[in-house]
């Protein structure tokens, strides 16, 4: 075959590939479709709504598709493929449960790429569904009727059948322009990707096959369970929704005594409107265009991860340790699955990373350059940039203390000429970072608290909290995992008597839920095993390079991991009992900045052999533990 003649002739090549598939959408259309149903009143309970939906002509455990009612909406999607007159609609169970009173159903609609084709109203549905024998309708006008067994269903009729199997010209248009878009990215990603390792060894090749696929499987994994879990299966995720639709309708934070805000304060009687966290405000000015209650509360952080995954394939091999940051773990994945500002605090330090080891970052440039007036703008994003971190959980703030260590390391080894211009620019970034933060406490907290924010929050507290979790409660009668020190727990028992560094592991390596979805310890030992290599063998590149700066700079990592893993135990034994490998994930930056200073390391077959385990394993435990825990098709209801 003469393949530079193929190339002379590529533009005819994919006309006639584009007709090509066009005319197999037209036979069988790729269809992305939205069921929802509108409920009269929200059903009381988490209920799951169902709907079985599949190519063969018999039902089956596979064909479920799952949603939580919220707010009186079930709104379940799914790709589809439609084909002649084939009705792939089986069966909706509009409750998965025996439930006391009576439901009625107000309207169904299915949208088809994103087109509505079918909108049916009250009465009118009984012209199109029927019901099996513990569902027992009503008499009246109404769709309604009650649950008489565990198992109810609505049987679709043959007018159903016929107008669902209807597809129009337009909805199989979408089908081929959103499918062809979709094929198109991913030979465009895996040209580029290959293009990064032209000239390497197969393996190279292959493995940036293997990086590119599960960071692509990640973004999949990551946006299907975020659409589709429930709220109640995910730590803390109704505390930050009720934050986040706060600020559906307000700009400023509250004063947190406010009645106002009372449905965001849990047993613990902390609320998210504590932080200075702009998570919550993040979320709910996006959230706030959008009808699907999970949607709304989780879509920013869909869009974090999806940034963070673009920016990791396109310096795949230009900043190869970035890699190294999303597929060491799924447990970063899950943190971006569901709400919580883990996922900002965590973004904000893969931004601070990249500014550090990117050549031509703006960091970089600022502190490299003579002074131009594009570095004021530079000023301003950085300082915003490492406010975000002052305004995260305590657990990043050592996310400050690393580019702290680093840039005085860099400082140090510097031209005694130099050193003062630059120290300078980084007393320019503290002062306009602190010089942010103060403005900002001045016009959302000093009116409401004045200088005692942490004793209103310490009285707020002791009046929202159940008995067992105020701070005025004796540490005898406190909670179970609450101050341990006080209740005469030694900090070795701590360590060794309460399996903390176990929990602590593995819900680093991957623990799904709320903590409550792992994987087989073989796992775990597998993961520890390769996580020890890589240690090893990034210290050990490092050593023989023989550069004084980079021993200098991993004794600073290891400083930082040390009180990363300090301020786990103080919080732990001190506070609340909480050996939580979400609080470990920094360490992933700092491992990675190393990881960033060995000498060719894209050619470093053993981290790369690592790296590749890392992946596929990464990948395994969240398609086998984590989205048949997570996602409601196979969740087994409290």
């Amino acid at each position: 075959m003469n393949f530079n003649r193929l190339k002379q002739n590529k533009k005819k090549l994919f006309v006639a590939a584009a007709i090509v598939w066009l005319l197999v959408c037209m036979l069988i259309t790729p269809v992305f479709t939205t069921v929802t149903l509108t409920f009269a009143e929200d059903p009381a309970g988490e209920v799951i709504t169902t709907v079985y939906a599949g190519p063969r002509n018999n039902i089956s455990p596979s064909d479920a598709r799952s949603r939580v009612v919220n707010s009186g909406v079930a709104r379940i999607s799914w790709l589809d493929f439609q084909y002649g007159s084939h009705c792939s609609l089986k069966r909706i169970d509009p409750v998965q449960q025996a439930y006391d009173g009576a439901l009625t159903i107000e309207k169904l609609t299915v949208r088809k790429n994103g087109l509505p084709v079918i909108s049916i109203s009250g009465g009118e549905l009984k012209n199109y569904f029927t019901g099996n024998e513990q569902t027992a309708f009503t008499d009246g006008a109404d769709f309604a009727f009650t649950v008489t067994g565990e198992d109810p269903q609505l049987l679709p009729l043959d007018s159903f059948r016929s107008l669902y199997a209807h597809t129009s010209l337009a909805v199989r248009l979408l089908g081929f322009l959103f499918s062809g878009a979709l094929i198109l990215l991913l030979c465009f990603l895996i040209q580029k990707v290959l293009g990064y390792a032209k000239g390497g060894t197969p393996f190279q090749k292959a493995s940036c096959l293997i990086f590119l696929l599960a960071v692509l499987g990640a973004v999949w994994m990551c946006v299907y369970t975020g659409l589709r879990s429930p709220f109640w299966l995910n730590p803390d995720e109704y505390d930050v929704k009720a934050a986040v639709l706060y600020y559906f309708h307000h700009f400023m934070p509250p004063d947190i005594r406010s009645d106002i805000i009372n449905d965001s304060y849990p047993v613990y009687g902390t609320s998210r409107h504590f932080e200075f966290n702009l998570f919550y405000f993040y979320a709910g000015k996006i959230g706030q265009f959008f009808a699907d209650p999970t949607v709304q509360i989780r879509l920013f952080s869909l869009i974090l991860f999806c940034i963070m995954a673009g920016l990791v394939i396109r310096n795949m091999k230009r900043n190869y340790a970035l890699l190294f940051v999303l597929l060491l773990t799924p447990q970063v994945w899950y943190i971006f699955s569901y709400s919580t500002s883990d996922a900002l605090d965590f973004f904000m330090g893969f931004l601070c990373l990249y500014e550090l080891i990117e050549e031509n970052s703006m960091l970089n440039r600022l502190l490299r350059e003579p002074f131009r007036k594009k570095h004021l703008l530079y000023y301003g994003v950085l300082s915003v940039l490492f406010l975000h971190i002052f305004w995260a959980k305590m657990t990043f703030y050592t996310v400050l203390m690393f580019l702290f260590l680093i840039l005085l390391i860099r400082l140090f080894y510097q031209e005694k000429k130099n050193r003062g211009p630059l120290l300078k620019k980084y007393l320019i970034l503290v002062g306009l970072t602190l010089g942010l933060f103060a403005i900002r406490y001045l016009i959302t907290d000093f009116p409401y608290y004045g200088l005692n924010k942490m004793q209103v929050i310490i009285d707020v507290t002791n009046q929202k909290a159940d008995y067992a979790y105020k701070y005025s409660t004796p540490a005898a009668d406190a909670a179970y995992s609450m101050r341990f020190y006080e209740k005469g727990i030694s900090l070795w028992d701590l360590l060794t008597k309460f399996d903390f560094h176990k929990n602590l592991f593995r819900t680093f390596a991957g623990f799904f839920g709320s903590y409550a979805f792992g994987e087989a310890d073989w796992y775990y030992i597998v993961m520890g095993v390769l996580y020890i290599l890589l240690l090893l063998r990034v210290l050990q590149r490092l050593w023989k390079q023989k550069k004084p700066i980079y021993r200098w700079e991993t004794l600073a990592v290891s400083g930082t991991c040390l009180m990363q893993y300090v301020m786990i135990v103080a919080n732990s034994w001190l506070v609340d009992f909480q050996p939580q490998g979400r609080y470990l994930l920094p360490i992933l930056l700092f491992i990675s900045y190393l990881i960033s200073r060995i000498d060719h390391v894209w050619e470093d077959r053993v981290l790369r052999s690592i790296l590749v385990c890392t992946s596929l394993l990464s990948l395994y435990a969240f398609w086998h533990v984590g989205i048949p825990n997570l996602v409601p098709d196979r969740v087994i209801l409290p």
